[in-house]
């Protein structure tokens, strides 16, 4: 993705909300001095380019977690940060990121919250079940749906009583059969936020 083109995409990707999608942006920009949102294109083929999860999504993420009284979360492809800073601040609860970019990476560790954890790490390769946490947030990191399928996989092997995996911008997929929709809002035909809850 081209950074010139970012606002204009941002225009068309959310148009059946874009009123309330604008409202959060300026009220949370102007809250956390973020009037430039960081974005990193990365021209890889498998990993998406690191671009921030709007704000509007973030609050609904956050009623959730807090209507679940969910304890922590696991952001994978964590980025520059908003996402594990937001809902850390927010709900007052543990947050971990993992991001395999080192410079994005080192960048995030500059301005993290207290209750953020982040690891520069391939998660393929980390091991998931030390965070102990029962909730996963995807903010669309993989580009090929093998990878989507692998760390499904990973995640299935987890065992906990409750699972969680929270979907972001993710292209159309069919989940398995043990993930359960229990929220679905839909922006565009490429901008969407789906909650599942894993059995």
């Amino acid at each position: 993705m081209n950074k010139s083109n970012y606002f204009f995409n941002f225009v068309r990707a959310y148009h059946r909300i874009f009123l309330k999608v604008l409202f959060f942006e300026i009220i949370y920009s102007a809250k956390f001095y973020e009037f430039l949102p960081k974005i990193k294109v990365h021209n890889n083929s498998k990993r998406t380019d690191t671009v921030p999860c709007v704000y509007f999504f973030l609050h609904e993420i956050s009623k959730f977690l807090k209507k679940e009284n969910i304890k922590s979360f696991v952001d994978i492809g964590s980025g520059y940060g908003r996402v594990v800073n937001f809902l850390s601040k927010k709900n007052n609860i543990r947050s971990y990121g993992i991001e395999y970019d080192k410079e994005v990476f080192r960048s995030s560790v500059k301005k993290k919250s207290a209750k953020v954890k982040l690891y520069c790490a391939d998660v393929f390769k980390f091991d998931l079940s030390k965070l102990k946490s029962n909730c996963y947030i995807l903010i669309d990191p993989f580009k090929q749906k093998n990878d989507l399928i692998k760390f499904l996989n990973k995640l299935n092997k987890i065992k906990l009583d409750k699972k969680y995996l929270i979907t972001v911008n993710l292209k159309k997929f069919k989940f398995p059969k043990n993930y359960k929709i229990l929220y679905s809002l839909v922006a565009s035909n490429d901008r969407s936020l789906k909650i599942f809850k894993i059995y």
